[in-house]
This record gives C-alpha cells, sequence and structure tokens, in this order.
C-alpha cells in the first residue's frame, strides 16, 4: 500500500520494498485491496425472487449441463456435492461461465468494495450453486474475502403455471 495516496498498489510499480502488512493480498495480475468482499447469491429464477443489489455481476448457469442421476446425499447437497459440482463446472461450458463471471469480478473490485454476483438457473438447486461456490473457491484461492448465499437450495419448486 502506498502510505501517501492510501492506494493498493504492487510494490514493483511504486519503487518501494514489499509491504509486510499481514492482511494484504497480492495476485500475479496486481494487487487487491484486503477489504475488497464479494457476495455470491445463487437462486433460481422460477420463484421470482431475484436478489437486489446495486450494479450486480450477472452470471447466467441456465444452460449449463444438468445433473440428471444423483445420489441421495446428491439430491440432499443439490449444487454444493462434489459429484454436482464437478459434472457442472467441469464441461467447456461450465469452464466458460464460470471463467467469464471471475473476469467481471475482477474488474469490478477495488479498495473497500463490495462487489454483488447473481447466480442463476432455472430452480436454483443445482447449477447456480455449483457455478457459485466454484467461484467462490477460486476467488478465495487468490485471496478475496467471499461469502455465498443459496437461496432456493433444498426449497421445493414453485407451482408450475399455465
Amino acid at each position: 500500500m502506498n502510505v501517501k495516496t492510501g492506494r493498493c498498489v504492487p510494490a514493483a510499480v511504486a519503487g518501494e520494498a514489499a509491504a509486510t502488512h499481514p492482511t494484504e493480498v497480492r495476485r500475479a495480475a496486481g494487487m487487491l485491496h484486503p477489504l475488497s468482499t464479494v457476495v455470491i447469491t445463487s437462486y433460481g429464477a422460477a420463484h421470482h425472487d431475484v436478489p437486489q443489489a446495486p450494479r450486480p455481476v450477472t452470471v447466467d448457469a441456465s444452460l449449463l449441463p444438468q445433473p440428471d442421476a444423483m445420489s441421495r446425499a446428491g439430491q440432499q447437497l443439490g449444487g454444493r456435492s462434489p459429484a454436482a459440482r464437478a459434472y457442472v463446472t467441469r464441461s467447456p461450458a461450465g469452464r466458460l461461465v464460470v471463467d467469464q463471471a471471475l473476469e467481471r469480478i475482477r474488474q469490478r473490485l477495488g479498495p473497500g468494495g463490495q462487489v454483488a454476483v447473481h447466480v442463476r438457473s432455472p430452480h436454483g438447486h443445482y447449477r447456480a450453486p455449483a457455478v457459485a461456490e466454484e467461484i467462490a473457491d477460486q476467488l478465495r484461492a487468490s485471496g478475496v474475502q467471499v461469502q455465498v448465499i443459496h437461496r432456493h437450495l433444498g426449497r421445493p419448486d414453485p407451482p408450475a403455471t399455465h
């Protein structure tokens, strides 16, 4: 952190020795401020209660592969189960959705900021939670503080309207 300006910059750019404050976060592409936080909310569009936040990064997991047959444990965990998560996020389309979301999120991170991320799928049981957890794990691995909320995981599907 540049003491004069209060801004986080890579030490090499600032021309000074690396800072030693334990909460500073570094990653290969630059430095993130330690107070940057990402709040990821997965939800099902069929429930008609879209999360509210100013300027969220929106991620649509609706077209990703849906896990068909799941074990009983996998059904209870939904998209958080290792099998469902791998099935959804390891497909070429799943990797693309996650990578594009990460790029958009990283563009929004800044000093003391909070980034809202809304991940939707039709019912919010498998695809949206799987993508939300994958994004969260990758952000945490680069030192970003992340909170994940699954609005519809474990809730019954709403009645169909015709």
